[in-house]
C-alpha cells in the first residue's frame, strides 16, 4: 500500500508539471493596445477671399449736367466739359459728339453725384495705375471731383489728401491729365480778389489758394469741400503754398 501510495503522488506531482493540476489548463493572454494611427485633421472651410474691388465704381468721372436750349425751343440733355465766362461751353451731346455752343444757350444743372466711399490709399493707387500706367509717374496730383479732393503722389505712394474746392455749375473744372508747366505766387482780379501759390496745369486752370482780398491781408472767401469756383481747383494756404514749394513743374495732374 505504501508503494501504491507513493507512486499516486509521484504521478501527480508529474502530471501537475505538465498542466494537469487544480488550475486552468491554459493561461489567458494579457490584452494588448490596437496600433497606433495617425490622428484624423479636423475639416477646414476653404480659405476666404475678398472680392476684387470695382474701381470704376469707387472712382466715378463727375459729369456736370445742363440742358441745352434749342433754337426750335426743344430742349437736349447734355454733359458740360468746360466754359469761357460769358462767351461759350464746350458740350457733349448723348451721342458722345462734342460741341462749342453759345453761352446762353445752355442752362446748367445743379450736380448731385452719390458718394461713393472713402478708398484706401492702395484702391486709389490701383485706379491711377490703370489710368495712367505702372509704374506710376513721378508726381501726380489726383483732383477727385466727386468727393471734392486732391491726393498727392510721390513714386507711387500717397503723402497728402487735402479737401479743395472746383467748378460751380456754370463753370466746370475740366476732366482729363494734363501736366504743370509754370507757377506764379500771385494772381486774381485787380482791385477786387487775389489768389496765391497757383500751380498752372491746363489753359486757365490752376491749383491754387482760396481767396485773398486785393492786398492779400484776410481770406475774402476760404470755403472748401464745395462746387463755387471758376474751373480752378482752391486749396487752403496751406496746402497751396505746399504743392507750389514742393511739386516740381511737369507734375501730373489727372482729374476725374
Amino acid at each position: 500500500m505504501r508503494r501504491i501510495g507513493w507512486l499516486l503522488v509521484t504521478l501527480c506531482f508529474v502530471a501537475s508539471l505538465a498542466g494537469c493540476g487544480s488550475g486552468p489548463a491554459d493561461v489567458a493572454a494579457a490584452p494588448t493596445a490596437p496600433p497606433a494611427t495617425e490622428p484624423i485633421p479636423e475639416p477646414t472651410a476653404p480659405p476666404q477671399t475678398e472680392p476684387p474691388v470695382d474701381l470704376a465704381r469707387l472712382f466715378p468721372p463727375f459729369e456736370q449736367p445742363g440742358v441745352l436750349l434749342l433754337e426750335g425751343g426743344g430742349r437736349v440733355s447734355v454733359t458740360l466739359l468746360s466754359a469761357e465766362s460769358n462767351v461759350s461751353y464746350r458740350v457733349r451731346y448723348p451721342s458722345g459728339s462734342e460741341a462749342v455752343v453759345g453761352w446762353d444757350r445752355i442752362a446748367p444743372l445743379a450736380p448731385d453725384p452719390p458718394i461713393p466711399p472713402t478708398p484706401t490709399a492702395g484702391e486709389t493707387v490701383a485706379f491711377l495705375k490703370g489710368e495712367l500706367g505702372d509704374p506710376l509717374p513721378a508726381w501726380i496730383f489726383f483732383v477727385d471731383l466727386t468727393r471734392l479732393t486732391v491726393t498727392a503722389l510721390e513714386n507711387g505712394e500717397v503723402i497728402r489728401v487735402m479737401p479743395c474746392s472746383v467748378g460751380d455749375a456754370a463753370h466746370p473744372t475740366p476732366r482729363g491729365r494734363y501736366e504743370t508747366d509754370y507757377k506764379t505766387e500771385f494772381m486774381g482780379k485787380e482791385g477786387v480778389y487775389l489768389c496765391r501759390w497757383g500751380v498752372h496745369y491746363y489753359g486757365g486752370y490752376l491749383l491754387h489758394s482760396v481767396l485773398y482780398t486785393w492786398r492779400g491781408d484776410e481770406i475774402l472767401d476760404g470755403e472748401l469741400s464745395a462746387r463755387i469756383s471758376h474751373g480752378c481747383v482752391r486749396l487752403s494756404p496751406e496746402d497751396s503754398r505746399w504743392i507750389y514749394e514742393t511739386a516740381p513743374l511737369g507734375a501730373v495732374v489727372l482729374v476725374n
